[in-house]
């Protein structure tokens, strides 16, 4: 029944009966290579609904299957979401990609080095600040999510009091950067970035299933911790299931795949100039410009393709997750699972790229 139901739905929404058999068969191959671990699925055509599909228990310790509507934590996904929010404000002129940090920090900037100050966003989105990937490891206690801006700042402030590790414009992929674009986005505004992401995201796009931190909705997956070789599942629950709430911005959002490929529909929508779009088509196309190596503004552009397409992939450790946007066709892609197997999802998501499903109905 599950099968008659999702090839019926694949064919309905814009795939051909051969390549929905190609789409239910790849996936459904992948989650029989790991039958412990939950596994979902999506894809999604511009102006048509979300399809998705999952597999699997909610951990490997249960037979309990994951819900249809579960929650999946996306990781560093969640840097395409703080370089938006970033842009919705360079729409409004309020933010600049290209004016010195220490403009909009006025409390902080007579504290930071030079290197620091001069610091642009755009520098920050793309990974070129020259900030080291993350902050040292005893901030990583600091789980507390009570004013996460004021937590922000002491995990901050006392590294911006020095040179900047790799004062240069070359790619390196920092976390620490994305956490220093949230704060700037939090002073503009005097909001918290969780407030504004759901305020200015979540909300105008109807992504009701947002959220950060590890999903704890009843059937969501739980993650899985390598320890010893082995994988120990973690409860929603349990006193550590995430990494630390101040490092938001670079990747603590979790929603469930329907939501997600509605997230890279409006991307879509966006970069078109679509009527109501989240951003203007000039800043949605400026996210998409390589800045260097393969990344752009919270995207990865792949130009050498035999299409081009952009993606993001995201995990805490415990889960993965991948989006792809087919720009060429106007799709969406989405695989993720509850276990760290970044191998895995790529190659399902390869494959399900090369199926090219777009098929045209207008005739």
């Amino acid at each position: 029944m599950l099968r008659t139901l999702a090839k019926t739905l694949l064919v309905t929404f814009g795939i051909d009966s051969a390549h929905a058999d190609d789409f239910e068969s790849l996936s459904r191959q992948a989650a029989s290579e790991a039958p412990r671990y939950a596994l979902g699925v999506g894809y999604a055509k511009t102006g048509e609904p979300p399809v998705t599909m999952t597999f699997g228990p909610i951990h490997k310790d249960t037979s309990r299957p994951v819900a249809a509507d579960a929650q999946w934590h996306i990781g560093s996904i969640t840097k395409s979401f703080t370089a938006a929010l970033v842009m919705r404000f360079v729409d409004r002129q309020i933010l600049s990609l290209d004016e010195p940090i220490e403009a909009y920090l006025p409390t902080d900037k007579g504290q930071m080095h030079a290197h620091w100050r001069g610091l642009t966003l755009r520098q920050l989105l793309s990974h070129t600040s020259g900030l080291q990937a993350n902050a040292p490891m005893a901030d990583f206690s600091k789980r507390s999510d009570e004013n996460l801006h004021s937590l922000r700042r002491a995990v901050l402030a006392p590294l911006w009091t020095s040179p900047l590790p790799n004062p240069s414009d070359a790619y390196l992929y920092s976390n620490l950067g994305y956490v220093l674009a949230g704060f700037i986005v939090e002073e503009v505004s005097g909001r918290s970035w969780e407030e504004l992401v759901l305020e200015e995201l979540a909300s105008p796009l109807g992504l009701k299933s947002l959220g950060f931190g590890a999903p704890s909705e009843e059937g969501a997956p739980w993650g899985h911790r390598d320890l010893f070789l082995f994988k120990r599942k973690i409860s929603p629950q349990g006193e550590i299931t995430d990494n630390p709430p101040w490092l938001g911005p670079a990747g603590t959002i979790h929603l469930n795949l329907k939501d997600l490929l509605r997230w890279g529909q409006a991307q879509i929508a966006a970069c078109k100039g679509e009527p109501n779009s989240l951003l203007s088509a000039a800043s949605c196309q400026e996210m998409r410009k390589v800045v260097a190596e393969n990344y752009g503004l919270g995207w990865v552009i792949e130009t050498d393709k035999e299409a081009p397409y952009i993606w993001h992939n995201g995990s805490n450790s415990m889960w993965y997750a991948k989006l792809v946007i087919l720009t060429e066709h106007d799709l969406v892609l989405v695989a993720a699972t509850n276990v760290f197997d970044a191998k895995g999802i790529d190659e399902l998501v390869d494959k399900l790229r090369l199926t090219n499903p777009v098929t045209d109905q207008s005739d």
